[in-house]
């Protein structure tokens, strides 16, 4: 159906501009026999009778050279009308010729990403308009490129800032294994455990990796499941377990001992990590790392997932708190660069518990600090 239009549009265009010039043209060869006859006449009623009185005399009164002569002034006289018709007709067709060098600059600004708009007369109102939505949709087009580039070139920092969680758990557990050959089995056959599931969850991330450079992804995806988020929180707790006791801090879980929740758990574990990690990492030693959960309804009824690790350290300042979700900060004053990355944890958090539905908050007072994960788990998210 568009393109019927888009022709027809062409069609009525072609015909415009065909009549438009057609009809300057008329009037100006009009133009030119009326000023033509109105000067031949005013020539002849003037000085007509006295230039040939002057020929017939020069001629000696032979009447057949003036004869010849007037014959050839009229002869003159009609060139010079036809020439000038030929001249009128010509500058129709130079200035036709004109508007496909007015149509030919502005293709050239198009491709060579001149500012401003295509400017055309008025008989190429509609190709202007053409021309400007082609130069639009090009610049957006470019922007959107450009754009999902960065987007992919982020992704693939996140994967590599998330590629360091399983790593560092690996080396834990190991280094772990390693100082304690007296562990009893059992434990160590659990380290182990966690251990190969971690070098599994490090194998995914790698997948993800190189499939995130033909995968250009406008938003993270979301899988929702329902599973039991006491048991999920304290799994991911317990992954924790020898970098928090490498800085002596007690890592505490505070909820109940079944909670039913509604959410992609493989994202929210990353999130979880995130945080946890950066509560690890910053927590003063000796003290507790808090990670609490349940389920919070709010005034209009609607309820909420909640999830909150909390930590004693350094305060952070309002600054900080307005841009600690921001992609590639640091806040290196208040929060050290200990755990190094590059920034992106909280960001990743951030965007995942949006494509949630939900978000995620901070708060810092008197050296406790608190993330507050938000995820929604009202029925119209439920049957989602």
């Amino acid at each position: 159906m568009e393109e019927p239009v888009r022709s027809q549009a062409r069609l009525d265009q072609t015909k415009r501009l065909s009549n438009a010039i057609l009809r300057r043209t008329v009037v100006n060869v009009v133009l030119f026999i009326v000023v033509y006859l109105v000067l031949f006449a005013g020539f002849m009623t003037t000085l007509g009778s006295a230039v040939s009185n002057f020929v017939y005399e020069l001629l000696g009164y032979d009447y057949a050279l003036h004869t010849l002569a007037s014959n050839l002034f009229l002869v003159l006289t009609a060139i010079g009308f036809v020439a000038g018709i030929v001249l009128v007709v010509r500058s129709g067709i130079n200035r036709a010729l004109r508007y496909f060098d007015l149509l030919l600059d502005s293709v050239s600004d198009i491709l060579a990403k001149s500012d401003g708009p295509v400017m055309l007369p008025g008989e190429l109102a509609p190709t202007a308009m053409a021309l400007n939505t082609i130069k639009a949709t090009s610049e957006q087009n470019e922007r959107a490129a450009k754009a999902a580039e960065d987007r992919k070139n982020e992704l693939v920092v996140y994967l590599a800032h998330d590629i360091k969680t399983p790593l560092t758990s690996i080396i834990g557990y190991l280094t772990l294994l390693e100082e304690s050959p007296d562990l009893p089995l059992e434990v160590r056959e659990r380290y182990t455990g966690i251990t190969l599931d971690k070098a599994y969850r490090l194998e995914e991330l790698l997948d993800e990796f190189f499939e995130i450079t033909r995968y250009n992804l406008q938003a993270i995806p979301i899988e929702r499941s329902r599973f039991d988020a006491a048991l999920f929180v304290n799994q991911v707790v317990d992954e924790f377990f020898p970098l928090a006791e490498g800085r002596r801090l007690n890592l505490v879980y505070e909820g109940p001992a079944e909670l039913s929740v509604f959410a992609d758990a493989g994202r929210v574990a990353r999130v979880l990590n995130n945080v946890i990690k950066n509560a690890v990492a910053y927590a003063d030693p000796g003290t507790d790392v808090r990670v609490r959960t349940g389920l919070v309804t709010a005034v209009d009824g609607f309820v909420w997932w909640e999830l909150t690790v909390s930590d004693q350290g350094r305060e952070l300042s309002p600054q900080h708190l307005e841009r600690i979700f921001e992609k590639f900060y640091r806040a290196d004053e208040s929060r050290g660069s200990a755990a190094g990355g590059a920034g992106l944890g909280l960001a990743i958090s951030r965007e995942i518990a949006r494509a949630h539905g939900g978000d995620i908050y901070a708060s810092s007072d008197a050296g406790l600090t608190s993330f507050t994960v938000w995820i929604p788990q009202g029925p119209s998210v439920a049957r989602s």
